[in-house]
C-alpha cells in the first residue's frame, strides 16, 4: 500500500457528495434483490433471478456504467456497502515520460515496459545513439533469432527447446558468423543428455518407431514375417500364433505373445474372457498368465531397445530430442521490472502477480494455476491491460462464472479506474439484444469484454468456423491413416485392417464431433464478428471434460459442449492470431482425472504436444504413463477387495512435468506463505494435520456390510435386474450406512455409539472451550459485540428432508450436550443466494456457533472463516478436490484464529475406507504435478497431502490386519494361479516335445527312401514324356489321360472297405515310379476318394474326387509328373523338417528343465499368509466361555426380567451361541429392528 497521502480533487470531492447523496436516497448502486425462476440448475438447486431497480437496469446499458458501480466496494452476503478508495484520492497519477537511460540494460528494460518487445530503434533513442551502436552495447542482453530475424531478450531466447534453437543456430552460424555467440549461448543451457537407464522404454511410446517394435516382435519369436503397423492409439500385429515361443515362452495358448503385444501397443488391460450363459467373463487363470507374460515382453522390450549401440543411440538421441529439450523460463525479474501504468496507487501487486503477467505478456498461452486466495482476479486484470497496452491484444474477452460478472466488473476499475470495460450476461445475449452487443463489442476500443460463461456460450463460432474446427480435428486422424497406408503397403493384411479400423474410427470421429455441435445458432452473428482476439478464462476447471478418447480404463472423458465450444474458439483464435491466444485462471487444473492433465495442454499449448509427436491421449499415456494392477477394497466395504486396473503409474516424469510447466504458473500455499491460521498439533503424533476419529461399527453396520457383499455378488453374476439393484444402489446404501444405519433403516435404534453422537461430544467440548472468544471487527479493529467461535461440519449424505436423517439427529446430540439449539444452523435452511447471504452473515457475527452444510452448499464462494476454529468431516466427498475446499472454508485468509483444527470421523471396517482410499489413489498424481518436482522420474508413492487420506484408509480397515491379509493373499493367489499356469504350460511342452519327436522319427525314416527315389527320377517334361499304363506305353498326354480314364472306370467300383483303405493297385509307371492307387471310404453322404501316390515313396500321396480319377484330364497328368519331378525339393522340406523338429524338442526340452521362476516368491506369500492369519488369530483371542444363567448380585426385578429374556430369546440366555456381545445381551440386530417397529 502507498503512505504517500493524497488529497481528493475538487471533482472527486463533488462525485463523492453526489454519491452519499443518491446512496442515501436509494442505497447501494449495487443493491439487487434475488427472486426464484421457478427453474432448477443441473444440481437441482433453484435457479435465482437478480432483480435490481429499473432506473439502474436502464443505466446498466451505458457503456461506462461499470466505472459508476466501482465506486463502491459492496458486499453482496450482507447487502451493504462502503466507499471505494476512487472516492477518498486520485487512484492514477499520470505517467511521466522516460526521455533517456544511463545503461543498455536500463534502455531495454524501459522499452520492453513500453513496447512488449525489444525494438532497437527506441533503445537507441533512449541511449542517444544510433542502432548500430545500441546494438553493440545490448551484447548479450539480446540474441538474434535466426528463423526470424527478430531480437529476443536473453531469457527469452535461452529457455523453451532449445535443442531446436541450438539445430537452427549451428545451421546459421555455417553460413553467417554473428551466430556463433548464439551456438555458445544456446550450447551453455542444454539439458544434460539423459542416460539410457534414466529413460523408461515402454511398448507403444512414440519415439520408439514401428519399425523398432517390429523388430522387437520378429526378434523374440523367431519370425522373420511378423508385422507391426499402427500410429497413436491404433496398431495391428501379424505374427506366427502356434510356435513354442508364441505360445510358452512369450503368449500363451489363449493369447499368443501377437495378441499380447497388440494390447500393449495400444495401452489396454491384457484379459483372457470365457462365454457363459451368453456374456462375457474373465478366466482368472488365463489372464493371470498372459498378464504375466505382458509383464515379461514390457521387461524384455526395456532391455532390448537398449542392447544394440547403433539402436540405443538413435532412440536415445530421439527422447532427449522430443522431451529432453525445454529450459523452463523465470519470470521474477521480468515480473519486478513492470511499471503497470494504470494500475490504482493503493494496490502493490505481490512478486508472485508480478510474475504472472509478465509471463502473460510474454507467452502465447498460459495457466494461472494459484492456490485459493493468491490473487488470480488481479492477475488477470493486470494481464489483460498490459497486452493491451502494449498491443499485443486488441480486444480481449474475460469469462468468468455467471453470479461473478459484477464483482469481476467492480474489482477490475478498482484496479484500472480509467479501464473502458464492457459487461456481458446471459441478457445482453438474448436472441433480440444479440446483435446490438456483437456490434457495441465490435465498433468500440474496449479494454476487455467481460462476459458470463452463459454469454459466452450464446456467442457462437459461424457454421463455417465450426466446420474448419471439425476438419482441422480430423487432419490428424487423416495424416494417420495416410502414414499407415503408407507404412502398410508391405505388411499385407494386417495393413489393410488396420486400415478398415482407422477409417471407421474417423467415420465415427466425424458423426460425434457434428453430433455435439449441431444446435441451432442465430445465423449472421457470430464470435468472430466481435473481433475478440483473446481470452482469458477464469475457473477453467469448469470445461475439464474435452472430448477425449482412451483406451484406458476409467481415463476416457465424455465431451461436453462447454468444453467443445471453448476448445473451438481458443483454435479459431490460434488459427488467426497466432502467437498470444489464451490464459486460463484455476486453483485445481487436475481435480479428479489424470486426462485433466492433458486436457490443460490441449486448450493451453496444444502445439507442445504435437510437437512431441504426442498429440493423441492414448500416445502420450504410453510415454509417460503405466497401467497397474491393485487391489482395492471393494464398494461393499468389510473385507472384500477386487483387483483393479488403473491407470496410476508414471515414469518419465521430468519431462512430464517441463511439458507441463512450460505454460503452467503453479503456486501451492506453500510458496505463497499466505496468512492463514495453521493447523493444530495432534496429541497423538505431535504433527499439524487433520485428528482422526475412528468410530467402531454397531452389530447392525456389521450384518448390514454382509448383506451389501451378498448384493454386489447378486450383481456382478447378473442375478438382479440393472433397474432391480445396481452399483450405484450399492455405492449411495453404502456410504449411508457408513454414516448411519438409521439413513437405511429408519426405525433402527442404534447401540452404542454413532458417528452423530461421537461428533457431538467433540464439537459440544470445542464449543465450550471457545464460547467466550472474542473477535474484531476487520475494518476498524473494534471487538465484536457478540464473543464465540465458529465450528464447520460437511455432511453430504444425509441432509435435512422428509423422516429422520443426520442433521436433526447431530442437533439433537448437540443440545442434549449444552450447545444452544438457536445457534446451531443449516446450510439447507437457506434456499435461495438471498438467504445464504444472510446465513453467512450471522456466522460472521457470531449468532451462530455450528453451522452444517454438504461440499455442494457451502464450498466455492462460503466466506465464514472469521471465527472458524474447527471443521468437521462427518463422511468423505468423491474428489481430492472436494476435500480442499472443504478445509479451504477454515485455512483461508480472514480467519482471525491462529490455529484451527481438522476432525475427520470414520466408521471402522465401513464403506469409509472404499471413500479414503479413492480419495487416496486421486491425490498421487496430483500432488506430485503442482509440486513440479523435476528430480524423481518415477511416481508411485504417496506425498504428504495425501497422508492423513492414507491414515484413514487404514483405520478404517478395523483390523489393520485385514488390508495386510488382502494384499498377502492376493499376492499368493495371483503366484499360485501362475504356478498352476505353468505347470498347464509344462504339460503343453511335453506334448509338443512327443509330437515332435514322432515328427522326426518319421523324417528321419523317410528321408532316405525321397533321397533315393529322386535319384531314380527320370525327366518327363516336355517331349520326353512318357506313360504305362496297364502295360501300354504312351508318348502323349491325351492318351495317357484316355487311358487312365478306362482304368479308373474298370477298378474303382471295387466294394470299398469301410475301416481302411482299398487297394487298386499299380495305376500306372512314370518318371521311373509306379503310381499306386487306394479308395478311401467316404463318410455318409460324400463321394469316394482316390489315393494316388509314388509307389514306396513317402509323403508323395494326394487325393482327388473318384469321379474326377474316372473323368481324369491332363491336370491328373501333370499332377502324377509333378509329384516325379518335385522329389528333390521333397527331400529337400524333409530334411528341413526334420531339423526344425530337433530345434523344438531342444527348446521344449530347455522349458521343462526350467522351474517354476517365481517359486522363491511364492513360498514367501505362502509363509506371510500364514504369518497374517496366525496374527489374526492371535488378535481374536481365545473364544469368550458362556455367560452365566444368573449373575450374582442382581437384584428381584433385574432376576425376574434376566428370566424374561431367557424364556423369549434362549439363545442370548446361553450367551449367544457365539454372536456379538451386543446380541448376546439379549437382541440380535434383527430383532431390535423388530421391536423398533413395533412388532
Amino acid at each position: 500500500m502507498s503512505t504517500t497521502p493524497r488529497r481528493p480533487t475538487p471533482h472527486a470531492k463533488r462525485l463523492r457528495t453526489q454519491y452519499r447523496e443518491y446512496t442515501a436516497a436509494y442505497g447501494p448502486v449495487n443493491r439487487f434483490k434475488l427472486t426464484p425462476t421457478g427453474r432448477v440448475d443441473e444440481d437441482g438447486e433453484p435457479i435465482m433471478s437478480r432483480r435490481v431497480p429499473l432506473a439502474v437496469a436502464k443505466f446498466r446499458q451505458d457503456p461506462w456504467s461499470p466505472v459508476v458501480f466501482a465506486l463502491e466496494e459492496y458486499d453482496e452476503s450482507t447487502g451493504t456497502a462502503k466507499e471505494a478508495p476512487l472516492l477518498a484520492a486520485r487512484q492514477v497519477a499520470p505517467r511521466r515520460p522516460v526521455l533517456g537511460a544511463d545503461t543498455a540494460e536500463d534502455a531495454l528494460a524501459i522499452t520492453l515496459d513500453t513496447t512488449g518487445e525489444v525494438d532497437l530503434a527506441t533503445v537507441a533513442h533512449l541511449l542517444g545513439t544510433d542502432e548500430a551502436d545500441a546494438r553493440t552495447r545490448l551484447g548479450e542482453s539480446v540474441y538474434e533469432d535466426p528463423k526470424t530475424g527478430e531480437l529476443e531478450t536473453r531469457a527469452a531466447y535461452l529457455s523453451g527447446n532449445v535443442r531446436a534453437k541450438l539445430r537452427e543456430a549451428e545451421a546459421a552460424a555455417e553460413a553467417d558468423g554473428r551466430f556463433a555467440g548464439n551456438v555458445s549461448a544456446l550450447r551453455a543451457v542444454q539439458p544434460e543428455p539423459l542416460r539410457m537407464d534414466e529413460v523408461e522404454a515402454r511398448i507403444g511410446a512414440v519415439w520408439i518407431s514401428p519399425a523398432d517394435h517390429q523388430a522387437f516382435l520378429q526378434e523374440i519369436l523367431a519370425d522373420p514375417r511378423a508385422s507391426v503397423v499402427g500410429t497413436g492409439s491404433m496398431w495391428d500385429v501379424k505374427a506366427g500364433r502356434h510356435s513354442l515361443l508364441a505360445t510358452s515362452e512369450w503368449g500363451t495358448g489363449r493369447m499368443p505373445a501377437s495378441d499380447i503385444f497388440a494390447q500393449l501397443l495400444e495401452q489396454r488391460s491384457v484379459r483372457a474372457t470365457d462365454e457363459a450363459e451368453g456374456r462375457r467373463v474373465i478366466n482368472q487363470v488365463e489372464t493371470a498368465a498372459a498378464q504375466e507374460k505382458a509383464q515379461a515382453l514390457q521387461e524384455r522390450f526395456s532391455e532390448w531397445v537398449w542392447e544394440d549401440p547403433e539402436r540405443a543411440t538413435r532412440l536415445l538421441g530421439e527422447y532427449n530430442d522430443r522431451f529432453n529439450a525445454i529450459v523452463l523460463r523465470d519470470y521474477t525479474a521480468e515480473g519486478q521490472a513492470l511499471t503497470l501504468p494504470g494500475l490504482a496507487k493503493d494496490f502493490t501487486p505481490r512478486a508472485h502477480q508480478r510474475a504472472a503477467v509478465a509471463r502473460m505478456v510474454a507467452e502465447p498461452a498460459v495457466g494461472l494455476f494459484h492456490q485459493v486466495g493468491a490473487g488470480k482476479t488481479a492477475e488477470m486484470v493486470m494481464g489483460v491491460m498490459e497486452l493491451k497496452r502494449l498491443g499485443l491484444a486488441n480486444k480481449p474477452a474475460v469469462v468468468v462464472p455467471n453470479h461473478m460478472l459484477e464483482q469481476f466488473g467492480r474489482e477490475w476499475l478498482q484496479l484500472y479506474p480509467q479501464a473502458r470495460i464492457l459487461a456481458a450476461s446471459i441478457d445482453d445475449l438474448a436472441k433480440d439484444r444479440r446483435r446490438r452487443f456483437v456490434a457495441r463489442v465490435a465498433a468500440n476500443d474496449w479494454d476487455a469484454v467481460i462476459m458470463t460463461r452463459t454469454a459466452f456460450e450464446r456467442l457462437p463460432l459461424s457454421d463455417e468456423a465450426q466446420a474448419s474446427y471439425t476438419e482441422r480435428e480430423l487432419e490428424r486422424l487423416r495424416a494417420e491413416l495416410e502414414a499407415v497406408k503408407a507404412h502398410a503397403q508391405g505388411a499385407g493384411m494386417a495393413g489393410a485392417g488396420l486400415v478398415k479400423r482407422m477409417e471407421k474410427r474417423i467415420l465415427a470421429r466425424e458423426e460425434t464431433v457434428k453430433a455435439l455441435l449441431d444446435k441451432p445458432t442465430d445465423p449472421g452473428l457470430s464470435f468472430e464478428q466481435s473481433g475478440i482476439d483473446y481470452l482469458v478464462v477464469d475457473e477453467l476447471h469448469d470445461y475439464k471434460n474435452l472430448d477425449t478418447p482412451s483406451n484406458i480404463p476409467g481415463a476416457a472423458i465424455q465431451g461436453s459442449k462447454r468444453a467443445s465450444d471453448l476448445h473451438m474458439k481458443a483454435e479459431y483464435l490460434r488459427s488467426r492470431e497466432g502467437r498470444r491466444v489464451i490464459t486460463g485462471a484455476t486453483a485445481t487444473p487436475i481435480a479428479n482425472s489424470v486426462t485433466e492433465m492433458y486436457v490443460m495442454q490441449r486448450y493451453l499449448r496444444p502445439d507442445l504436444l504435437q510437437d512431441a509427436g504426442i498429440g493423441d491421449f492414448n500416445t502420450w499415456a504410453a510415454t509417460f504413463g503405466q497401467v497397474v494392477e491393485e487391489m482395492e477394497l471393494s464398494v461393499a466395504g468389510g473385507d472384500r477387495f477386487k483387483l483393479k486396473a488403473r491407470f496410476a503409474k508414471f515414469q518419465n516424469v521430468p519431462e512430464l512435468l517441463r511439458l507441463f510447466h512450460t505454460f503452467a504458473d503453479v503456486k501451492t500455499a506453500e510458496d505463497l506463505h499466505l496468512p492463514v491460521p495453521a493447523l493444530a498439533e495432534r496429541a497423538v503424533d505431535g504433527h499439524r494435520a487433520p485428528e482422526l476419529h475412528p468410530v467402531e461399527p454397531t452389530p447392525e453396520l456389521t450384518e448390514y456390510i454382509a448383506r451389501i457383499g451378498e448384493r454386489v455378488d447378486a450383481i456382478e453374476a447378473r442375478r438382479v435386474e440393472p433397474s432391480e439393484d445396481n452399483m450405484l444402489k450399492v455405492s449411495t446404501d453404502g456410504r449411508k450406512a457408513a454414516l448411519d444405519m438409521r439413513l437405511v433403516d429408519p426405525v433402527l435404534e442404534p447401540f452404542g455409539e454413532t458417528k452423530a453422537s461421537a461428533a457431538a461430544a467433540l464439537i459440544a467440548r470445542v464449543y465450550a472451550e471457545n464460547k467466550d472468544a472474542v473477535y474484531t471487527d476487520p475494518a476498524t479493529g473494534e471487538p465484536d459485540p457478540v464473543p464465540g467461535a465458529l465450528q464447520i461440519v460437511f455432511c453430504d449424505q444425509g441432509t435435512p428432508g422428509q423422516g429422520w436423517n443426520v442433521y436433526d439427529e447431530l442437533k439433537r446430540q448437540l443440545v442434549v450436550r449444552g450447545v444452544p439449539g438457536h445457534m446451531v444452523r443449516f446450510m439447507h435452511e437457506a434456499k435461495n443466494d438471498s438467504e445464504k447471504a444472510r446465513l453467512f452473515a450471522e456466522a460472521r457475527a457470531g449468532h451462530i456457533a455450528v453451522l452444517v452444510g454438504s461440499t455442494q452448499k457451502m464450498g466455492v464462494g462460503t466466506n465464514i472463516q472469521k471465527r472458524a476454529v474447527h471443521l468437521v468431516d462427518m463422511d468423505a466427498p468423491w474428489r481430492p478436490a472436494d476435500v480442499e475446499q472443504r478445509h479451504g472454508r477454515i485455512i483461508r485468509q480472514g480467519n482471525q484464529n491462529p490455529e484451527v483444527r481438522i476432525s475427520q470421523f470414520v466408521t471402522v471396517g465401513s464403506f469409509d475406507s472404499f471413500m479414503w482410499q479413492g480419495l487416496e489413489r486421486k491425490s498421487r498424481f496430483i500432488n506430485a504435478i503442482m509440486k513440479g518436482r523435476l528430480d524423481v522420474r518415477e511416481i508411485e508413492d504417496i506425498g504428504d497431502n495425501t497422508l492423513s487420506f492414507a491414515q484413514a484408509k487404514a483405520i478404517t480397515s478395523g483390523n489393520p490386519l485385514v488390508l495386510e491379509k488382502a494384499n498377502a493373499d492376493q499376492e499368493y493367489n495371483r503366484l499360485s494361479r501362475l504356478e498352476r499356469a505353468h505347470h498347464r504350460n509344462l504339460v503343453a511342452v511335453e506334448h509338443t516335445r512327443a509330437a515332435e519327436r514322432t515328427a522326426l522319427a518319421s523324417a528321419t525314416a523317410d528321408l532316405p527312401l525321397i533321397e533315393a527315389a529322386a535319384e531314380r527320377a527320370v525327366d518327363t517334361s516336355g517331349e520326353a514324356f512318357a506313360m504305362t499304363v496297364r502295360g501300354a506305353r504312351f508318348t502323349s498326354r491325351t492318351e495317357a489321360a484316355a487311358a487312365v480314364q478306362d482304368w479308373a472306370a474298370a477298378n474303382s467300383h471295387h466294394v470299398i472297405n469301410p475301416y481302411a483303405r482299398t487297394d487298386l493297385g499299380v495305376l500306372a509307371e512314370v518318371g521311373g515310379h509306379a503310381v499306386r492307387a487306394r479308395l478311401i471310404a467316404p463318410f455318409p453322404g460324400q463321394k469316394p476318394t482316390a489315393e494316388l501316390s509314388l509307389d514306396g515313396v513317402p509323403r508323395t500321396s494326394f487325393e482327388l474326387d473318384r469321379d474326377a480319377l474316372i473323368k481324369a484330364d491332363l491336370g491328373t497328368i501333370r499332377q502324377l509328373e509333378n509329384r516325379v519331378a518335385g522329389l528333390p525339393r521333397l527331400a529337400q522340406r524333409t530334411a528341413d523338417r526334420a531339423a526344425e523338429a530337433e530345434g523344438k524338442i531342444a527348446e521344449a526340452e530347455a522349458m521343462l528343465d526350467r522351474p517354476f521362476k517365481h517359486g522363491e516368491a511364492l513360498a514367501a506369500a505362502r509363509a506371510e499368509v500364514e504369518r497374517v492369519d496366525a496374527a489374526i488369530a492371535a488378535r481374536s483371542g481365545p473364544a469368550e466361555p458362556a455367560a452365566a444363567a444368573e449373575p450374582d448380585g442382581l437384584d428381584e426385578e433385574t432376576r425376574a426380567l434376566a428370566g424374561l429374556v431367557a424364556v423369549t430369546f434362549p439363545r442370548a440366555a446361553r450367551g449367544g451361541g457365539g454372536r456379538s456381545g451386543e446380541e448376546a445381551k439379549g437382541h440380535t440386530p434383527a430383532q431390535r429392528r423388530d421391536l423398533g417397529r413395533g412388532r
